[in-house]
């Protein structure tokens, strides 16, 4: 998957000083679990769960005024929006965790569940989660290269907090 190879490539430079053994293990895990398990996203697929979603679903998109709304989606690319809501839940349950509040997250899942019916395996959600973890890393570091960047610290730590709530995925 290039989103991987490009998550890796970037995330191990050598400026950034982020823990390279733990990237290449993070991306190693992807790209095998992608390998192994390729029956499991052509089965989703073939289930009808891709949808058109938000794209890039965090807790402060979520408006829980009345009605209870979702906001600011990526309007600029349908691709990024046609997903599998396990992967868009799972992304909301990393931001969620990341914020101190993981239990938010798995009332988005229980919710679901209820509505659809649908239950995503655990090792597809723990991928997804481990991938967008993986990317939300890339973003932040990414920051260090910004003119006249603030606080340089801060994205550095976020990084790592990213790294270090990516699971490794099953063997």
């Amino acid at each position: 998957m290039e989103g991987t190879s490009a998550d890796l490539r970037e995330l191990c430079r050598r400026e950034f000083h982020l823990p390279a053994e733990r990237v290449q293990s993070l991306a190693a895990a992807q790209l095998d679990f992608l390998e192994r398990r390729a029956a499991l996203f052509d089965r989703r697929v073939g289930e009808g769960r891709i949808v058109e979603g938000h794209g890039d679903l965090r807790p402060e998109h979520i408006w829980l005024g009345e009605p209870p709304a979702i906001i600011d989606c990526l309007e600029f690319s349908a691709q990024l929006r046609c997903l599998d809501p396990a992967d868009e839940l799972a992304f909301l349950a990393l931001e969620c965790e990341r914020l101190g509040r993981p239990i938010v997250g798995e009332w988005f899942f229980g919710a679901h569940r209820e509505v659809t019916g649908d239950e995503p395996p655990r090792e597809l959600i723990r991928f997804h989660r481990s991938y967008r973890a993986l990317r939300r890393a890339r973003i932040s570091i990414w920051h260090l290269e910004a003119p006249g960047i603030r606080d340089a610290g801060k994205w550095r730590e976020r990084a790592l907090r990213y790294l270090e709530l990516a699971s490794e995925l099953p063997a």
